[in-house]
């Protein structure tokens, strides 16, 4: 296995590859097999490995390794005893979450690739972090939604939205 390498664009993405890959017109792909990921378009590409590899579109589910786990940012309310979910509970930096199902914008444990989309999805009063996703994940063009996150530094301030 190779590294994970990722690409950003706002094209579309495609699939080929020796293992697998396939992608829609305008969405997110993840591509397995001897390749490297990319995307233009209207959305995003990830792969591994050493050749040419693209993937499935929104909404598919992909399995990561920690492994393997994408860094991505997210918002989340600074409290007293670290940050506060919005579910009330509690985490620390260092802390992993775990989430056993995950739907996009219902269940699950979100973030963004980038810092200023996840920006979009800011609670007021929050601090950007940079986490790391893995377990079962879904992509779309601007967040993602995962069954583990950890938060490995907070490197923004307040949002007061």
């Amino acid at each position: 296995m190779g590294d994970w390498y990722l690409g950003l664009g706002d094209g579309y993405g495609h699939g080929y590859g020796i293992d697998y890959g396939s992608g829609d017109g305008d969405g997110s792909g993840i591509g397995y097999g001897i390749g490297y990921g990319y995307g233009y378009g209207g959305g995003d590409g990830y792969g591994y490995g050493d050749g040419d590899g693209y993937g499935y579109g929104d909404g598919y589910i992909i399995e990561l390794t920690e492994d393997y786990a994408f860094r991505a940012f997210h918002y989340i309310v600074k409290s007293d005893n670290g940050f506060r979910l919005r579910n009330g509970k509690t985490c620390r930096i260092g802390e992993v979450l775990q989430e056993p199902e995950i739907s996009m914008c219902k269940r699950g444990l979100h973030a963004s690739f980038t810092a200023k989309d996840s920006k979009a999805y800011a609670p007021p009063n929050s601090v950007l972090t940079e986490v790391r996703v893995w377990g079962s994940v879904i992509i779309r063009n601007d967040k993602l939604v995962a069954t583990h996150r950890v938060i490995d530094r907070v490197i923004g301030v307040a949002s007061d939205e």
